[in-house]
């Protein structure tokens, strides 16, 4: 396929500079204009005839290994989106907890992890440090409501 086009492209090429040769030394010529529209014709059936001999069904069983390709690095890079997204995500969700354990006056540390199938949302929560009860079910509500981790995924230690 490349052979092909490679020796499409070099033809038109080769074409159209001879026509401009040609027209170059035609220049102040009673013959121009003709020598132009045969310059025209010539290289539209340059530019024609090696696609009016174009096999379709070759070209695309020719194409299918490329084919099989593009769907893997398009998987590929699909699956580096959502790598990146889910690192994003919860970086995000760990601050979030992190600035609202600090408006309750508590130093903590989180570690959130993100669900891996389908769309990365957080999924679970551990929770390490010192926390009073009113902020531990502050935080509890907060991390349910807001992010939507269940009770069960929230892992409270220290």
């Amino acid at each position: 396929m490349m052979a092909f086009l490679r020796q499409y492209v070099l033809s038109v090429v080769a074409a159209a500079l001879l026509c401009g040769i040609v027209s170059g030394l035609t220049r102040g010529s009673k013959a121009k204009e003709l020598l132009r529209l045969l310059c025209g014709v010539f290289l539209a059936v340059t530019a024609l005839r090696p696609l009016l001999g174009f096999d379709i069904d070759e070209w695309l069983k020719e194409s299918f290994p490329y084919r099989e390709e593009a769907k893997q690095s398009v998987a590929l890079g699909e699956d580096l989106v959502r790598s990146a997204k889910a690192d994003i995500i919860k970086e995000k969700t760990e601050a979030y907890i992190l600035d609202k354990a600090a408006a309750l006056n508590t130093d903590l540390t989180v570690e959130v992890s993100v669900c891996q199938e389908g769309e990365p949302v957080p999924e679970r929560v551990v929770i390490r440090g010192q926390i009073s009860p009113y902020a531990k079910g502050r935080l509890e509500t907060i991390l349910l409501e807001d992010l939507g981790i269940a009770k069960e995924n929230q892992v409270w230690t220290g």
